[in-house]
């Protein structure tokens, strides 16, 4: 065997050992997963409103769920960690995921999460930093 043979069978070797790129998904698939998502999971938040669109040069993954008052840290928790499994396919990868939680009781005020997608992904996807990093590196939470 010659040296480009053996070096092809290296390249193959290696891409079904390690496997290809992963397939990536248009904007309107990704929107499309997300109810899917949301459903498999009987405690997931009800969606209210999903957006992706560019804001200031910067592309954005936008949820608006309701949440229980007994639930409400995890339900962000859950809908930020499907954002970044969701987000990990996209064509084009999205630069901030926001979400808005509409508390049930009207006295308590929505708020808004704003939170990195890269970031979120390594933490909820790859795992490559713990909770406090994330929240605090990783996202901005404010009233509405």
């Amino acid at each position: 065997m010659n040296k480009k043979t053996i070096l092809m069978m290296c390249i193959i070797i290696t891409s079904m050992l390690f496997g290809g790129p992963k397939t990536k998904f248009s904007d309107q698939q990704i929107a499309a997963f997300v109810p899917k998502y949301f459903a498999r999971d009987h405690h997931a938040p009800n969606i209210s409103r999903i957006r992706i669109y560019a804001e200031d040069g910067k592309k954005v993954f936008h949820l608006e769920i309701d949440v229980n008052r007994n639930r409400y840290e995890g339900q962000m928790d859950y809908t930020v960690s499907a954002m970044a499994s969701l987000a990990q396919y996209a064509k084009i990868p999205f630069d901030t995921f926001i979400v808005i939680m509409h508390p049930s009781l009207r006295d308590l005020d929505s708020e808004l999460i704003e939170a990195n997608a890269t970031c979120s992904i390594n933490y909820f996807v790859r795992k490559k930093m713990n909770y406090d990093k994330w929240m605090k590196n990783c996202t901005k939470i404010s009233p509405v």
